[in-house]
């Protein structure tokens, strides 16, 4: 869904059908079958707005409320069962109370109805792959592994070339929530590669897997399966068709559900948060950035040489926020390689077959709260500074 176009009629234009054509793939077989007695767009709440008598009211494309009219207000009233859903749970998690007990939970707390809930999920299928994805991430690796997965020439390249297409969006985001463009461009970059890989798993069930399939997080899964179907509630798009990353994540910049509705943008204020489309990732990862405290032109991490034995009690592997200022770390035996524009600082230690150390900003603990991990952040700076290197010449 890149600009196409020079003119800014045509890059409207196009972009619209891109989106259009997209939802429109995603939604196939979502009209109503020959002989069925109503539409099988499952509304949470009311169908779109009245036809002539005889006829069906078309729903809306999927995350567009129909011109001039709202979405239907929240509400927290429980909603009896809906006589358009085939009453009961089947499928894949018929058995589990846990379920049973969640879909309660969504009707009295945010008066989805019951018969909606158990039909989406009598539809949900156990996605396997989620599972075994889940219990070994890419930050399960040491640095020295790690590092090679995002620090390549083809996403550096391909960096320089998403900052040179979207330098008009980038710009306007930059100004308006001052958070540098180079790091918006490493985080998409790391995140989906530009866009090249989104993901491909069905979010609902990935959520709903990982949420009653998987123990160990389960209470951190439920809550992003409900902050997805009040997503998909708020945007009107039936929340089977999300697809994304096995956690969940989803769009350019892999927002979580939660995030997604924190942090997302309508930045071409067409009435959708479109995480797929520059336009509105854009502005959403640079939104998230800066309410997690970004500084722009803050420093975010320069190697250290350490010595003595006074470093290795202060070393970080995990993310903290930094809570020492350089004098402090010069007198534990840290000798930062650079200068850093940060009040306070951490001493980063990247483990692996050889040990790396690195001091690290306010900023750098901005990125992690995009992802906790230490490693994850030094990967997108390396790779911000990369980009912005090939781009500029220095």
């Amino acid at each position: 869904m890149g600009i196409m176009q020079d003119s800014p009629i045509g890059k409207k234009t196009l972009g619209q059908l891109a989106v259009l054509t997209v939802l429109g793939s995603l939604l196939g077989g979502c009209g109503t079958p020959p002989g069925s007695a109503s539409p099988q767009w499952p509304w949470v709440f009311s169908p779109p707005s009245s036809a002539p008598p005889g006829q069906t009211a078309p729903p809306p494309t999927a995350g567009v409320p129909p011109r001039g009219n709202t979405v239907p207000p929240a509400t927290t009233t429980p909603r009896q069962p809906n006589n358009n859903y085939a009453q009961g749970l089947r499928g894949d998690y018929a058995s589990y109370p846990a379920l049973r007990q969640f879909i309660g939970k969504m009707n009295s707390q945010h008066g989805f109805d019951v018969a909606f809930l158990e039909q989406t999920f009598s539809g949900v299928q156990r996605d396997s792959e989620a599972l075994t994805k889940v219990g070994a991430p890419a930050e399960g690796q040491g640095w020295r592994a790690y590092r090679p997965i995002f620090l390549t020439e083809e996403r550096i390249r391909g960096g320089v070339d998403f900052w040179n297409r979207n330098q008009a969006l980038l710009d306007a985001a930059t100004r308006q929530y001052g958070v540098d463009p180079e790091y918006l461009v490493a985080i998409i970059g790391v995140e989906t590669q530009y866009g090249k890989n989104t993901g491909a798993h069905n979010v609902l069930s990935a959520l709903t897997t990982l949420g009653f399939d998987y123990p160990r997080r389960a209470s951190f899964y439920q809550k992003e399966l409900e902050q997805f179907l009040l997503l998909s509630r708020e945007e009107r798009v039936r929340p089977q068709i999300f697809k994304g990353s096995y956690a969940g994540a989803m769009g350019l910049g892999q927002f979580i559900s939660s995030s997604y509705r924190s942090y997302a943008i309508d930045g071409n204020r067409d009435g959708k948060r479109d995480m797929w489309n520059p336009q509105d990732a854009i502005p959403s990862v640079a939104n998230y950035f800066a309410k997690n405290g970004w500084k722009r032109g803050g420093g975010v991490a320069v190697p250290a040489y350490v010595s003595g034995g006074g470093y290795a009690s202060i070393a970080e592997t995990t993310a903290k926020k930094p809570s020492r200022t350089l004098g402090q770390l010069l007198a534990s035996g840290v000798r930062p390689q650079g200068a850093l524009n940060s009040s306070k600082v951490s001493l980063i230690k990247l483990e692996g077959s050889t040990d790396e150390y690195w001091v690290g900003g306010e900023n750098f603990y901005v990125i992690t709260r995009y992802n906790p991990n230490v490693k994850y952040a030094m990967a997108v700076h390396q790779l911000a500074q990369a980009i912005r290197q090939r781009k500029f010449g220095l």
